[in-house]
């Protein structure tokens, strides 16, 4: 009678007894893992123990995730020279949440602003995460617009500052709270960001005769310098913290610069003369001009470390490998029917505007996959920009997007 009562009681612990992650075999953990958020993964799971850790550290299971989502693609768009060790875990995370903002049936975008400018509006710039834009307009203005919430629910406040250039403006950039606006009467000028809006600072003139109207301005914040492309075929260079007057200038094109985008090592610009042209900062010197096949010109420009996007005027997009010697190693139809006027690249997804009235939203693959098409309420697109989820485009109104579950998203 003991033994059976011993027998019956082991039994009993054998059944209450709890098989916890850490006793599965790796496979099925694994396997249990593909039913989780990449995001619940990398910043949740794998932090709980070293085993976890240890399983979840490996690159290979990132990029079977990756490819599990477009086989038939390759990812990146290029390849980074030397990715990181969190390149393939943090790629993973940002596709996935890219792939649910972009369902139009799950996720359906919410206008959060919008302003009706009367002229079209060529210049456009988000701020700080999203909550604000910068844009400037052939009529004159300059305009700056804010979003959020209070205890009233969505606010939306604007500010618009008449004849603050004597042309067209016709491009925007920034460092820190100072936005610079390039315009048709041969100037940039310099605006400070305050709690009442924007409040003019330098003006930075161009010798008349020399410049033409100025069509580009771009910026590099870590050291606090700018640049500018005129109609007549010249870059100008400023040092924001030493004077109104530039600290180089160079004639690297034939047509008029049309583009530019800079880092702490390069300028590139783009022309009308259908070339791109890289500027080597520390040698001082052009380094390269590179031709845009076909019979199209550059338009737009995108400039990340490890991959350079530029978008041209008969709709095709082309890809430089800045690691090696900016060569133009893809080009690619974007599925728009017109001109290219911007272009945005993420590790999770590549974003294009047109005049054709449409921004497409695609994977950021060899080749793009479509994920989203959306059509513009007021025609051609002259500008677009993209920040943390927000989506702004502009043109005859500025017009700001937000998918409806981003903050959630976001959040996770």
């Amino acid at each position: 009678m003991d033994d059976e009562n011993a027998s019956c009681s082991h039994d009993s612990e054998e059944d209450n007894a709890q098989v916890s992650l850490l006793d599965l075999p790796v496979e099925i953990f694994l396997h249990i893992c593909s039913f989780l958020k990449a995001s619940t993964l990398v910043h949740s799971l794998s932090l709980v123990c070293k085993q976890f850790y240890l399983i979840l550290k490996d690159d290979s299971l990132w990029k079977a995730r990756i490819n599990h989502t477009w086989p038939d693609a390759s990812y990146p768009l290029l390849r980074p020279a030397k990715p990181d060790r969190l390149f393939w875990k943090l790629s993973c995370v940002a596709i996935e949440k890219q792939r649910a903002l972009w369902r139009e049936k799950e996720c359906p975008m919410e206008k959060i602003a919008t302003h009706a400018q009367g002229s079209t509006v060529d210049a456009l710039l988000l701020m700080h995460d999203g909550t604000g834009y910068i844009a400037g307009a052939r009529d004159r203005s300059l305009i700056y617009g804010r979003f959020g919430k209070n205890t009233y629910g969505s606010q939306y406040t604007i500010c618009n500052i008449d004849s603050a250039h004597n042309g067209w403006i016709w491009d925007l950039t920034t460092i820190d709270n100072t936005v610079y606006s390039c315009s048709w009467d041969q100037s940039v000028k310099s605006w400070m960001l305050t709690n009442i809006g924007l409040v003019q600072h330098h003006t930075y003139s161009i010798y008349t005769g020399v410049s033409g109207a100025l069509l580009c301005v771009s910026s590099c914040p870590e050291q606090a310098l700018f640049a500018t492309g005129s109609y007549k075929r010249t870059v100008f260079v400023f040092d924001s913290r030493s004077g109104e007057k530039p600290i180089t200038q160079y004639r690297p094109h034939r047509g008029a610069v049309i583009k530019l985008a800079m880092n702490s090592e390069y300028i590139l610009s783009a022309s009308e003369d259908k070339t791109v042209s890289v500027w080597d900062q520390r040698a001082g010197r052009i380094m390269k001009s590179i031709t845009i096949p076909g019979k199209a010109f550059p338009m737009c420009i995108n400039m990340q470390q490890d991959c350079v996007c530029v978008g041209d005027s008969v709709a095709k997009l082309h890809v430089l490998n800045p690691k090696n010697n900016f060569e133009l190693v893809k080009s690619y139809s974007t599925g728009h029917t017109k001109r290219i006027t911007g272009v945005h690249l993420t590790r999770g997804n590549l974003i294009t505007s047109s005049t054709d009235g449409t921004v497409r939203i695609s994977s950021p693959t060899d080749p793009p996959k479509p994920m989203a098409t959306l059509h513009s309420p007021f025609g051609g697109i002259a500008r677009m920009d993209y920040q943390n989820g927000i989506l702004a485009i502009s043109g005859s109104e500025i017009v700001v997007y937000r998918p409806m579950c981003s903050v959630k998203l976001m959040d996770n």
